[in-house]
């Protein structure tokens, strides 16, 4: 099939950033914070800085609560996001037609996420992802985060396909490193690219992604 035979079986898609738009997402949760506890509308660039940052969210909220000065726990803040974001989150444009059309060409397709499980399977469910992958991994399921590759390892599995073909990601020291150090083709998702990054594709967005491999 064309784009397949050549590359493998499997395309592995990071969730956040790739598939959906985690940004917009958090700046809509943040317009709802800053309104529901009167902070300082100029820190709204911040404290989206602060969510989409790749570290574990949990660390994130402590510092928001003290510089905002809002008065609420942390932790139930933390808590509160989580249940929110699923609900708030977005597909970006021209995902749902990307991944009928590589799975249309034989592509065995899956996504590997870190973070809290209920969250991300949340965002998946919500989007309808579900219904347009093979499976999915997140990372508090199985105790790995990438950039270890173990996570695309454990995806290959669940899947039953041999570890061949793409990872695709927005996160060069995440997904793509994941990716490489799995053996994968590495599709770098971004509109900034590094003119040295070591990546075997760069894109803007999954639409991109699918066409370049299709036409191979």
């Amino acid at each position: 099939m064309t784009g397949q035979m050549d590359d493998g079986q499997l395309i592995v898609f990071d969730l956040d950033g790739t598939l959906v738009d985690q940004k917009a997402a958090a700046a809509r949760w943040v317009d709802e914070f800053i309104r529901g506890c009167g902070a300082d509308p100029d820190l709204r660039p911040w404290i989206i800085g602060e969510l989409t940052a790749r570290r574990p969210k949990d660390q994130v909220f402590p510092g928001i609560v003290e510089r905002t000065s809002a008065r609420v726990d942390p932790y139930a803040l933390w808590q509160e996001y989580r249940r929110r974001m699923p609900e708030l989150i977005e597909l970006f444009p021209g995902v749902v037609r990307a991944l009928r059309d590589l799975r249309g060409a034989g592509w065995m397709l899956g996504i590997a996420t870190n973070g809290i499980a209920d969250n991300q399977v949340g965002k998946i469910e919500r989007t309808g992802l579900d219904a347009l992958v093979d499976d999915w991994v997140v990372s508090s399921d199985v105790g790995i985060r990438k950039p270890d590759p173990g996570l695309v390892i454990v995806l290959a599995e669940r899947i039953g396909v041999p570890l061949r073909g793409w990872m695709a990601g927005d996160g060069l020291e995440t997904d793509i490193e994941a990716g490489r150090r799995a053996g994968l083709r590495t599709a770098w998702i971004t509109d900034r690219p590094h003119a040295d990054a070591a990546v075997d594709l760069v894109v803007g967005d999954v639409p991109g992604f699918a066409a370049a491999v299709l036409n191979r």
